[in-house]
Protein backbone atom coordinates (compact mmCIF):
# COMPACT_ATOMS: atom_id res chain seq x y z
CA UNK A 1 0.00 0.00 0.00
CA UNK A 2 2.83 2.53 1.06
CA UNK A 3 4.29 1.42 -2.58
CA UNK A 4 1.28 2.41 -4.46
CA UNK A 5 0.57 5.53 -2.29
CA UNK A 6 4.76 6.62 -3.08
CA UNK A 7 4.07 5.92 -6.38
CA UNK A 8 0.64 8.37 -6.48
CA UNK A 9 2.79 10.84 -4.98
CA UNK A 10 6.00 10.98 -7.63
CA UNK A 11 3.09 11.09 -10.06
CA UNK A 12 1.76 14.09 -9.09
CA UNK A 13 5.02 15.79 -8.03
CA UNK A 14 6.29 15.24 -11.63
CA UNK A 15 3.19 16.40 -12.95
CA UNK A 16 3.63 19.90 -11.35
CA UNK A 17 7.29 20.28 -11.92
CA UNK A 18 6.43 19.88 -15.76
CA UNK A 19 3.91 22.13 -15.74
CA UNK A 20 6.20 24.54 -14.17
CA UNK A 21 7.98 24.55 -17.19
CA UNK A 22 5.90 26.36 -19.58
CA UNK A 23 5.90 30.58 -19.90
CA UNK A 24 2.09 31.29 -21.27
CA UNK A 25 2.55 33.64 -23.90
CA UNK A 26 0.01 36.27 -24.91
CA UNK A 27 -1.26 39.02 -27.04
CA UNK A 28 -1.59 42.88 -25.89
CA UNK A 29 -3.37 45.48 -27.92
CA UNK A 30 -2.06 48.98 -26.50
CA UNK A 31 -2.67 52.44 -27.44
CA UNK A 32 0.36 55.16 -26.59
CA UNK A 33 -0.74 58.44 -26.41
CA UNK A 34 1.30 61.64 -27.36
CA UNK A 35 3.78 59.47 -29.19
CA UNK A 36 4.93 58.84 -33.27
CA UNK A 37 6.34 56.11 -34.93
CA UNK A 38 9.43 56.75 -36.59
CA UNK A 39 11.07 54.37 -39.41
CA UNK A 40 14.78 54.26 -39.32
CA UNK A 41 17.47 53.30 -42.12
CA UNK A 42 19.95 50.43 -41.17
CA UNK A 43 21.77 49.43 -44.12
CA UNK A 44 20.62 47.90 -47.09
CA UNK A 45 17.65 46.72 -47.34
CA UNK A 46 17.27 47.29 -43.66
CA UNK A 47 14.80 49.16 -41.56
CA UNK A 48 13.38 49.25 -38.00
CA UNK A 49 10.68 51.07 -36.54
CA UNK A 50 10.63 53.32 -32.93
CA UNK A 51 8.51 55.23 -30.86
CA UNK A 52 9.20 58.24 -29.87
CA UNK A 53 7.44 60.99 -28.47
CA UNK A 54 4.88 62.79 -30.88
CA UNK A 55 1.81 64.35 -31.34
CA UNK A 56 -0.28 61.15 -32.42
CA UNK A 57 -1.55 57.81 -31.07
CA UNK A 58 0.68 54.57 -31.38
CA UNK A 59 -1.18 50.88 -32.10
CA UNK A 60 0.84 48.34 -30.80
CA UNK A 61 -0.37 44.64 -31.81
CA UNK A 62 2.13 42.53 -29.16
CA UNK A 63 2.21 38.57 -29.51
CA UNK A 64 4.56 36.29 -27.71
CA UNK A 65 4.12 32.44 -28.14
CA UNK A 66 4.19 29.93 -25.40
CA UNK A 67 7.98 28.87 -24.28
CA UNK A 68 9.04 26.71 -22.10
CA UNK A 69 12.23 27.12 -19.66
CA UNK A 70 13.71 23.75 -20.42
CA UNK A 71 13.95 24.26 -24.33
CA UNK A 72 16.34 26.25 -26.50
CA UNK A 73 15.58 28.67 -28.81
CA UNK A 74 11.83 28.34 -28.85
CA UNK A 75 11.30 32.05 -28.22
CA UNK A 76 9.04 33.62 -30.68
CA UNK A 77 7.09 36.86 -31.03
CA UNK A 78 5.54 39.43 -33.59
CA UNK A 79 4.79 43.02 -32.93
CA UNK A 80 3.08 45.18 -35.54
CA UNK A 81 3.31 49.26 -34.89
CA UNK A 82 1.67 52.32 -36.72
CA UNK A 83 0.58 55.68 -35.93
CA UNK A 84 -2.34 57.81 -36.26
CA UNK A 85 -3.68 61.49 -35.52
CA UNK A 86 -4.58 62.09 -32.23
CA UNK A 87 -8.15 63.81 -32.89
CA UNK A 88 -9.09 61.01 -35.57
CA UNK A 89 -12.27 58.69 -34.59
CA UNK A 90 -11.27 56.26 -37.57
CA UNK A 91 -8.48 55.92 -40.04
CA UNK A 92 -8.19 53.20 -43.54
CA UNK A 93 -4.55 52.66 -44.53
CA UNK A 94 -4.14 50.23 -47.39
CA UNK A 95 -1.14 49.11 -49.93
CA UNK A 96 0.92 52.28 -50.27
CA UNK A 97 -0.52 54.21 -47.43
CA UNK A 98 0.68 51.28 -45.24
CA UNK A 99 2.77 53.39 -42.62
CA UNK A 100 3.19 50.68 -40.57
CA UNK A 101 6.07 48.07 -39.67
CA UNK A 102 6.04 44.08 -38.87
CA UNK A 103 8.98 42.77 -36.38
CA UNK A 104 8.98 38.96 -36.24
CA UNK A 105 11.70 38.36 -33.12
CA UNK A 106 12.75 34.18 -33.63
CA UNK A 107 15.62 32.49 -33.06
CA UNK A 108 15.43 31.91 -37.15
CA UNK A 109 16.79 33.51 -40.21
CA UNK A 110 13.94 35.20 -40.62
CA UNK A 111 14.03 37.51 -37.84
CA UNK A 112 13.58 41.41 -38.48
CA UNK A 113 11.40 44.15 -39.51
CA UNK A 114 9.06 43.87 -42.51
CA UNK A 115 7.36 46.65 -44.44
CA UNK A 116 3.56 45.83 -45.16
CA UNK A 117 2.88 45.56 -49.07
CA UNK A 118 -0.89 45.14 -49.87
CA UNK A 119 -3.44 45.05 -47.57
CA UNK A 120 -5.34 47.57 -45.16
CA UNK A 121 -5.31 48.51 -41.55
CA UNK A 122 -8.62 50.10 -40.21
CA UNK A 123 -10.07 51.42 -36.83
CA UNK A 124 -13.00 52.67 -35.27
CA UNK A 125 -12.32 54.85 -32.14
CA UNK A 126 -14.84 53.33 -29.53
CA UNK A 127 -14.81 55.16 -26.03
CA UNK A 128 -11.86 58.10 -25.41
CA UNK A 129 -9.48 54.77 -24.62
CA UNK A 130 -10.73 52.02 -27.03
CA UNK A 131 -10.43 51.52 -30.59
CA UNK A 132 -12.15 48.53 -32.54
CA UNK A 133 -9.05 47.70 -34.93
CA UNK A 134 -8.96 45.04 -38.04
CA UNK A 135 -5.74 44.49 -40.34
CA UNK A 136 -5.51 42.21 -43.08
CA UNK A 137 -1.99 43.04 -44.33
CA UNK A 138 1.30 41.09 -46.47
CA UNK A 139 4.80 41.96 -45.78
CA UNK A 140 7.04 41.86 -48.65
CA UNK A 141 9.04 39.27 -49.52
CA UNK A 142 12.81 39.56 -48.17
CA UNK A 143 15.13 37.29 -50.49
CA UNK A 144 18.08 38.68 -47.81
CA UNK A 145 16.34 37.13 -45.16
CA UNK A 146 15.14 33.96 -46.85
CA UNK A 147 11.44 35.08 -46.40
CA UNK A 148 8.30 35.23 -48.33
CA UNK A 149 5.65 37.26 -47.74
CA UNK A 150 3.99 37.01 -43.93
CA UNK A 151 0.32 37.32 -44.19
CA UNK A 152 -1.67 38.66 -40.43
CA UNK A 153 -5.38 39.15 -40.13
CA UNK A 154 -6.77 40.49 -36.79
CA UNK A 155 -9.68 41.90 -34.99
CA UNK A 156 -9.12 43.10 -31.80
CA UNK A 157 -9.88 46.08 -29.06
CA UNK A 158 -7.09 48.34 -28.31
CA UNK A 159 -6.89 49.88 -24.91
CA UNK A 160 -5.04 53.29 -23.63
CA UNK A 161 -1.78 52.41 -21.84
CA UNK A 162 -2.21 54.93 -19.04
CA UNK A 163 1.18 56.76 -18.70
CA UNK A 164 3.38 55.85 -15.76
CA UNK A 165 3.07 58.49 -12.76
CA UNK A 166 5.94 60.55 -11.15
CA UNK A 167 6.32 60.52 -7.59
CA UNK A 168 6.78 63.95 -6.15
CA UNK A 169 9.94 63.76 -3.75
Amino acid sequence: MRNIILILLLSVSVAKAQEGHLIKGGSWYSIFYNKTVEFKNAGTDNFYGEVVDGKNLVFEYMMRADEYADKTDDEHFEKIIFSVPKNATTFYFSDTALKAAFLLGCFCQERGWYQFSDGYIKGKKLTATSWKVEFDVMTKPNPNKHANAITMKFKGTFRMVKPAVQKIK
